[in-house]
Order: C-alpha cells, then structure tokens, then sequence
C-alpha cells in the first residue's frame, strides 16, 4: 500500500467469502509457522466454512478492509447477552490484516468500525479471547483500551461519548 493508496472499511458481505477464507488460509498457515519455529505442538485448521461466515454476515458486525479492490482485511464480531453479567456485548471473534498490509493502520480502521457500532447500538462491553503467544494481538488491544486478564481473555468497557482512537496518517 502506497501513500495515498484508500483503504475502504465496509460492511461484510455474501461475496466476501472466499476472500476471507482465502485470508484466513494465510493466517493459519503463519500462525502454525511460528508454532514450529518456538518447538510449539497445537493442532490448528482454517474454521471459517460457509456456514460459520453466513452466522457473522447475519450479525451485521462484521467488517471489510478494500484496498485496490482487495480484502487486506476482515473482522467478525457478533452481539451477545448475559455473558458476565453484562447486559449488551459484542464479541470479537477474529480479527485478521495480511501480513504484507499490517502496520498500515487497517487493523485499527476495522476495530474503530466495531467500536462505532457498539457505540451506536448503546452496547457497554466488548469481549474477545486471543492467543497468549501472540504479544503483537496483545499489544492491538491494549492499544484499543482492552484489559487483558490472563493472557486469554479480553474486555474493553465503553463510554458513549468516548471516540474512537484518532486516525493515523497510515488510516488516512
């Protein structure tokens, strides 16, 4: 991505599919490369079927990064109730940059888009899981206000009138 170069954030949509699975194929195949790169032993597969991405494509909080007309990104998230207590949630469910395209502010761009939505439908909590070896996810949400707690779990509470964190140059 050239400096210039427009990153569209829009809703996810029934012809996105491939594109995510074929995303989502990359991201397994570098995740399991660090995995044997640490001596780490964990069974991973793609799980995005049709029927998975059909469920997030429903929930209408799922989100689209486009630049030159290609997915460089996805996040799918889903409302949720009654998870600890809280009334109204969102749950992230997998956020994903390729790799070539990270460190452009796209991640930022699709998780800004979620937090707008909750904000929007007066949801008060956000909640994902990550992966403990990943200090770089770790890092994202940590930037985005999440608390993680035990490496495992993440929160992040909303104020209404909270904005979102300001684009960088790399967002523009």
């Amino acid at each position: 991505m050239t400096e210039g170069t427009a990153v569209k954030i829009r809703p996810l949509s029934r012809h996105d599919y491939q594109s995510v699975k074929n995303l989502e194929r990359i991201i397994v195949r570098e995740y399991l490369q660090f995995l044997k790169e640490t001596g780490q032993q964990v069974e991973i597969e793609p799980w995005i079927t049709q029927d998975y991405f059909n469920h997030y494509l429903r929930t209408k909080a799922g989100f689209v990064a486009v630049v030159d007309g290609n997915i460089a990104g996805f996040i799918l998230a889903q409302p949720t109730s009654y998870i600890h207590s809280a009334k109204r949630e969102i749950w992230l469910e997998y956020i994903a940059v390729l790799p070539e395209m990270r460190k452009k502010g796209i991640g930022n761009r699709l998780i800004s888009k979620v937090l707008d939505r909750a904000r929007s439908k007066k949801v008060t909590v956000l909640h994902t899981a990550l992966n403990p070896n990943n200090d770089e996810s770790s890092r994202f949400l940590e930037k985005h206000g999440f608390e993680i707690k035990d490496w495992k779990s993440a929160m992040r509470k909303l104020n209404r009138n909270a904005k979102s964190p300001k684009p960088t140059k790399a967002d523009k």
